[in-house]
């Protein structure tokens, strides 16, 4: 035991030195770093922005374009406000699209915004400053219009973001294998051991996700970034990633293969101090006296957006616990009852955080999904579109939650499966473990994440991390495989010819035998 202790002491003592090596010395290398964050989701904007913050405290000169600038400014971090490009939409009706219509949807409208942005006033002042960048750090979803701005800066060392699960085309920029029989693609609810025919689902639909994307979304973010700078070349671009950072983690999906210069670093967007609770949540939480439940859908989707019939039935749930209920909801309910309280903003993990919350109802959402784990509160899940389906599946297989649909709910389903998470202490437990494996990694992972993006600028080009298969063509890959077939199709072919030259040599003889036996008779 002791041994044990001393074990755990060496390891805290080596933490602590690797964090305080992570803060700014004097005369170390500072570089000058771009992020590109187009994404008008809050939800996308809160890690990638962490990782910002986190780059600028270490003494790099950050500049950010992004539609949702910080509240507060801070050393070494330049906002380029695109705030007028922020817009919202109802998101609850996507749940009636299938991945493929969201998908094309989604790309034809990031082109669209890439566009207002990219021929802004704001992105005509950054250029006109006439800077210089050692890095772009760009969300990589469906923005390649912006590798305008990767030509027009020569070219600086170019780094990934996904706040999300990691995309097929992501895979591909820095030549991640990614064997779509054996990595569930986010879009499905499909489990990390999948069935034949979830297995042929999902490699229709990642390959699908590679033609559309490569035939038609990237030739439209061609012909708008090359009308702002004509030598760009996005497919070329395209392919030459230097580091992909996935805000994410095996944990919460499942696992697979990894490149060196693809990493996985979660939670970003969860700081050591959750902060305070505006005085009348505190109340309302402090009295709970039987425990409370936090409802939200997110950033992205507006409780009063919601089916009439939906709203009902999760109004009166609600309204027949004999918990609290905390409802993040910017509308009304028509008949709301004395357990239930209504705020238009709410500081989600200040109350996640809070003793009393024990369930926390949520539209699947991975940032939703990183924090109620962070915490330990389990969930129920009501997914309408991207990834909340997948992550709903990994809820309920993980047993840290359960989910419902949001058209065939009732409030005795609420009711029911809201009670089941509160009172199975299987729940809490496996959620609270999951929590513990999540925190029991050697490195915090925005120091990981930091580390990486230094380690790839000081060492530039990062030739000791790329791939030698991302280099081969498909026609040098498939040749291979040809030729190879081809000698196995020689083989069988000539030892096929073998055995029929014995076949008819041997009924050859025995033809012989047969034909002299006669003349001897």
């Amino acid at each position: 035991m002791h041994g044990y202790t001393s074990k755990r002491l060496c390891l805290a003592g080596l933490m602590l030195l690797l964090m305080l090596s992570l803060d700014r010395r004097p005369g170390a290398e500072a570089f000058n770093i771009l992020g590109i964050c187009p994404s008008t989701s809050y939800s996308h904007q809160q890690p990638f922005q962490a990782l910002m913050k986190a780059l600028a405290q270490r003494g790099h000169k950050v500049t950010v374009i992004s539609p949702i600038p910080l509240k507060k400014p801070m050393e070494n971090y330049t906002d380029i406000d695109l705030s007028f490009t922020y817009q919202k939409e109802d998101c609850t009706k996507l749940r009636h699209m299938s991945a493929y219509e969201i998908l094309r949807k989604s790309m034809k409208q990031s082109n669209k915004l890439c566009e207002k942005q990219l021929f802004s006033d704001p992105i005509a002042e950054l250029i006109a400053r006439n800077e210089t960048f050692d890095a772009i750090v760009i969300e990589q979803l469906w923005f390649q219009c912006y590798y305008s701005l990767v030509q027009h800066y020569n070219y600086p060392v170019l780094i990934g973001f996904l706040s999300v699960g990691n995309l097929p085309y992501a895979m591909d920029s820095v030549g991640n294998p990614d064997d779509p029989f054996l990595n569930p693609d986010m879009a499905y609810a499909f489990a990390g051991r999948m069935d034949f025919k979830e297995r042929v689902w999902n490699y229709l639909y990642t390959t699908y996700t590679r033609i559309y994307y490569n035939y038609f979304h990237l030739p439209e973010a061609q012909s708008i970034a090359a009308r702002f700078s004509p030598e760009v070349s996005c497919f070329s671009i395209d392919r030459n990633f230097s580091l992909v950072i996935l805000g994410n983690n095996h944990v919460f999906g499942y696992p697979k293969p990894l490149l060196p210069n693809v990493i996985e670093v979660h939670s970003l967007q969860i700081t050591g101090n959750p902060g305070k609770l505006p005085k009348d949540i505190q109340e309302f939480l402090n009295n709970a006296t039987d425990g409370a439940v936090y409802f939200s859908l997110g950033s992205n989707l507006q409780s009063r957006q919601l089916p009439p019939l939906a709203l009902k039935a999760l109004s009166d749930a609600f309204g027949s616990l004999k918990q609290r209920v905390l409802w993040k909801h910017d509308g009304h309910v028509s008949a709301q009852a004395d357990n239930i309280k209504l705020v238009e903003w709410a500081p989600q993990q200040a109350i996640l955080a809070h003793p009393n919350v024990k369930a926390y109802i949520m539209q699947g959402g991975l940032q939703s999904m990183q924090e109620a784990v962070h915490y330990g509160v389990p969930l129920l899940a009501l997914p309408f579109f991207g990834d909340q389906n997948f992550n709903g599946r990994k809820i309920v297989d993980a047993e840290i939650g359960l989910t419902l649909h949001v058209d065939t709910m009732t409030s005795h389903s609420i009711k029911v499966a809201v009670e089941k998470l509160i009172y199975d202490p299987k729940y809490s437990r496996n959620i609270q473990k999951m929590g513990n494996i999540l925190k029991d990694e050697i490195i915090n992972p925005l120091h990981k994440a930091v580390w990486n993006i230094e380690h790839i600028l000081k060492f530039s080009p990062s030739n000791h991390l790329r791939y030698h298969g991302h280099d081969i063509s498909n026609i040098e890959y498939l040749a291979t495989y040809c030729f190879i077939f081809s000698i196995i199709l020689f083989g069988i072919s000539l030892l096929v010819w073998i055995l029929v030259y014995i076949f008819r040599s041997l009924l050859h003889i025995e033809n012989d035998v047969i034909i002299k036996k006669k003349k001897h008779d």
